[in-house]
């Protein structure tokens, strides 16, 4: 009876017996369904959209003239990589007019398995933020590291009950995909479920993108050159641009951008770090990148908005028209996006830059898995050291900046009497050691790095994708010691060591990933970070917090390195560091 008391109060309205609740009157709207701006009013009533004319209302508000266009929708992203809580990112997001975010809890699963599944449910339930929850597919990421948690398809597959669930998350492990079982079962029960599966493809073969493609893997952030981008939109691959902290793609990829093809392609952010979302925010800042290098700026609206409702199934959302939600923001410029005034459901939830209803200061209860996560083996110096024996070269990860595809280079090396690596300053050879902070399994990867930069010290962090084990990097055994062990005693974080003294520390005490500090006090702390890590870099644009959280991802090549040694991405195998150059 709701549903039929509903539509006829809707009749009601449209044939005079009611008043609406809201009339908007005097906009310009941002028509997403025709890509076109045009004039109007919008009748609002119980959270609906019910038509353009202008009707005798409850309440009636004046325009003055200003466009409307729906809250926009990040279409990926990882909200842990913001190190806050999504109570948080929804004081940040909503007064910007990102009014929903599409987030894989992938990382804090990797850490707590379905206990951190299930925290940034509960964590969602608290926000008015629409943030739509992606199953993670590979937890473990590879078979080539140890993670907090295995999740089976009967892990994940009960999750599909929850309403806020959309599907499938980045499927990324290709070998996974073309020979386990347990991954088919995975796509299976996305499928019956009738949910979108989401992509990772970034060394997919145009033959493994075919096998995608069969498999409705109906997207990919994974894109980073405009002909790989044809080629995933000819199978029917979605594309999502993405703009985050670490890779940026949009100037890469927006010329491939036409009429014709951009029904398939969003914007997402993927990994963005707080400091970048304070200063220039989320996928509004794309959007309006994008317009700035020419992109017609109701596409570029319609690209953040109409295009992921469809893609992800979201009935009624992305556009403003009769039967819609009355999901909106009022804003001055087309050719600059900066939301004045937020609605969602009809209510205005957000103006000049504020939330009306503030979430941050909600505290979910931390779960003990997720709360105290570093949980790794003591070990000793003999354990963080890469034995050279005769030989006198090694297999290093080569960095380039502003990247994270990391090259294998081969370079003649130092050692000392023990025929131990030795790093080099002069060189620009460092020490990188992985320790396995999960179950206490005692697992150490140690290789040598070409080209970070550091000329002194060390930094560790346990947020090192995707399983997220303490990372650290140093020109000396003592102060990778001294960071690693303030990280254990921190639970979590980064920090900076140099001559056996803690420069700087950032705590992230929940899952090692996150914190409940407030947003000023983290940024804070991360500028002390940059400056101290600035102390010891030859380049001072270059993020190395960043660059650590992605040198050991075994899905991203050439070669990185896990708790389980060095690992050459196109073979899945793990290699010896250990070679010889003839002199």
């Amino acid at each position: 009876m709701e549903k039929f008391d509903r539509l006829k109060r809707i009749r009601d309205i449209h044939t005079g017996l009611i008043r609406p609740e809201l009339c908007i009157q005097n906009i310009n709207i941002v028509n997403t369904l025709t890509r076109e701006v045009h004039p109007g009013n919008l009748v609002i009533d119980q959270g609906k959209i019910l038509g353009f004319d202008c009707l005798d209302a409850e309440a009636v508000i004046d325009g003055q003239g200003k466009y409307a266009a729906p809250l926009l929708t990040d279409a990926h992203i990882h909200i842990e990589s913001t190190m806050l809580t999504p109570m948080v990112i929804n004081d940040l997001f909503l007064p910007r007019g990102i009014g929903c975010v599409i987030s894989d809890p992938h990382e804090i699963a990797n850490v707590c398995g379905q206990s951190g599944i299930q925290y940034m449910l509960d964590c969602a339930d608290q926000c008015d933020l629409d943030i739509r929850i992606m199953l993670p597919s590979c937890v473990p990421a590879t078979q080539l590291e140890h993670a907090g948690a295995i999740l089976n398809s009967t892990d994940i597959a009960p999750f599909y009950n929850h309403p806020r669930v959309l599907g499938l998350a980045e499927v990324m492990d290709l070998e996974a995909v073309r020979h386990q079982p347990d991954m088919l079962q995975k796509i299976t029960d996305a499928q019956q479920n009738r949910r979108i599966i989401d992509g990772h493809g970034s060394i997919l073969t145009p033959r493994d993108m075919d096998l995608y493609a069969s498999l409705q893997i109906r997207n990919d952030h994974e894109c980073a050159d405009a002909p790989l981008m044809i080629e995933r939109l000819r199978r029917g691959i979605t594309v999502f641009i993405r703009e985050g902290s670490v890779i940026k793609n949009l100037q890469e990829l927006l010329p491939i951008v036409s009429q014709s093809n951009a029904h398939q392609i969003c914007f997402c952010t993927d990994d963005i770090h707080p400091d970048d979302i304070a200063k220039v925010g989320g996928v509004d800042h794309t959007v309006n990148r994008a317009i700035q290098f020419g992109l017609d700026p109701v596409l570029a609206i319609t690209m953040a908005t109409l295009n992921p409702a469809r893609h992800y199934r979201q009935d009624n959302k992305g556009a403003i028209a009769p039967g819609y939600d009355a999901d909106f923001f009022l804003f001055d410029d087309l050719n600059h996006i900066q939301a004045d005034e937020v609605y969602q459901n009809g209510r205005i939830v957000a103006s000049k830059g504020k939330p009306h209803y503030p979430k941050s200061g909600i505290l979910i209860p931390t779960p003990d898995k997720v709360k105290y996560s570093v949980n790794c083996a003591e070990y000793q110096v003999s354990d963080i050291q890469l034995l050279m024996g005769k030989h006198n070269a090694l297999k290093m990860i080569k960095i380039i900046p502003g990247g994270v595809i990391t090259p294998c280079h081969i370079e003649i090396a130092d050692k000392n009497i023990f025929d131990q690596f030795m790093p080099s300053i002069e060189k620009d050879q460092t020490k990188l050691i992985v320790i396995e902070r999960h179950h206490r399994t005692g697992n150490i990867g140690v290789c040598a790095v070409k080209g970070f930069g550091l000329t002194g010290g060390a930094i560790a962090t346990t947020v090192a994708h995707d399983s997220h084990n303490i990372i650290a990097i140093g020109t000396n055994d003592f102060d990778i010691i001294m960071a690693i062990e303030q990280v254990r005693k921190n639970d979590g974080g980064y920090v900076i060591a140099n001559d056996g003294k803690i420069l700087s520390h950032l705590k992230l005490e929940i899952a090692g990933l996150m914190t409940n500090q407030p947003l000023s006090e983290l940024i804070h702390q991360m500028e002390d970070l940059h400056t101290k890590a600035g102390y010891f870099l030859k380049n001072k644009t270059f993020n190395p917090f960043l660059m650590l959280s992605f040198i050991s991802l075994p899905v991203i090549p050439e070669i990185k390195l896990t708790d389980l040694g060095l690992i050459d991405v196109h073979t899945q195998q793990v290699i010896n560091a250990v070679t010889d150059i003839i002199t």
